[in-house]
């Protein structure tokens, strides 16, 4: 039926048996014929309950070697091996937590022939979520650099009217936004934890495994022209991990090894030459915590949330981390 086509599931995994049974429950109980989600688990080697339960869903498992398997590879991967017209990105950590969310992202593309992709504009906020969840669901970004350079790919809940990158237009239920073909990686950090894009669309940038990268592949796609996306006046639950160590951890891992690592296949990078006096005013900021802790006040007047004050720790520990990570990556190269 042309009202409901056919949409491929691609969600990457390696030992996510936390969170994997909510997410695939949210999925297949959708107000949407299930004989038209495709459900593909890209798993890189798990060794825990994961394969048993994307089993109980009938999802499709798709290996992928383990020796070069990560969140982004297995993505791509997984891409291969898709049939719907429309590829949804979602990551083991996501809930749709409403029965019409597959039908709300879809409209829009139904509606507009040239549109390419949508993404849900908020991450969900419920105040029974963990104080870091709360926190990445207040501000819409797992990483405050971003969000003081003005790439967050989600809207924080301070702002009520779109405020990311893009000239948008209010269409009710979501917003028409148009990028800019002459500054291609001038786009906010879009691309992964419910993204649906036309298949069509997508095979036009590069997705290969080893290129794949979710905002990459948008910086592809507004190079050749295709411009137009849709943020829908909806939330997606974004589940992180809950300690907030491992958290830093994981964040440092990701600077590693998708900006140094793989810096020579990357096309995006959330900091730009461009970006230069951005970057410097927000280590300005997070040294001397005003700025962010004018941010979590203007954030608790609007949510009355403890939440939105973990953000000056998060700024100055982020600097912190991520300066000797590029430190230590310098050193290796000078000696090498």
């Amino acid at each position: 039926m042309k009202q409901f086509p056919r949409i491929s599931v691609i969600i990457a995994t390696f030992n996510s048996g936390r969170t994997l049974d909510r997410c695939l429950t949210s999925l297949r109980t959708q107000n949407y014929p299930q004989q038209q989600v495709e459900l593909i688990i890209a798993d890189g080697g798990s060794t825990d309950r994961t394969p048993a339960i994307a089993k109980k869903y009938k999802a499709k498992i798709i290996k992928v070697p383990k020796e070069k398997q990560n969140a982004e590879y297995n993505k791509g991967y997984g891409l291969q091996y898709t049939n719907g017209e429309y590829i949804l990105f979602i990551d083991h950590d996501n809930i749709l937590f409403h029965k019409n969310w597959l039908k709300k992202m879809l409209r829009p593309l139904l509606l507009y022939k040239d549109l390419v992709a949508v993404e849900p504009l908020r991450y969900h906020y419920d105040p029974s979520l963990t104080l870091l969840n709360r926190y990445f669901a207040l501000y819409g970004v797992n990483d405050p650099v971003p969000y003081y350079l003005g790439k967050a790919d989600r809207m924080d809940y301070i702002h009520d009217r779109y405020n990311l990158l893009g000239k948008s237009e209010d269409k009710g239920d979501y917003y028409l936004v148009e990028f800019d073909k002459n500054k291609p990686k001038h786009l906010p950090t879009l691309g992964a934890n419910g993204f649906l894009i036309r298949k069509k669309f997508l095979n036009k940038a590069q997705t290969a495994p080893e290129k794949y990268f979710h905002i990459d592949i948008n910086v592809d796609l507004v190079k050749l022209g295709f411009t137009k996306y849709a943020f829908i006046k909806d939330d997606i639950i974004h589940l992180t991990n809950s300690s907030l160590i491992s958290f830093l951890k994981r964040r440092v891992q990701f600077v590693n090894q998708y900006y140094m690592e793989n810096l020579a296949l990357r096309r995006y990078s959330v900091y730009e030459p461009e970006d230069r006096w951005r970057l410097i005013i927000f280590i300005f900021y997070a040294v001397t915590l005003v700025k962010p802790i004018v941010d979590s006040v203007r954030g608790w007047r609007k949510v009355k949330d403890a939440a939105w004050f973990i953000h000056p720790f998060m700024c100055f520990v982020v600097v912190l981390l991520y300066g000797l990570a590029i430190l230590k990556a310098s050193l290796k190269n000078l000696i090498q």
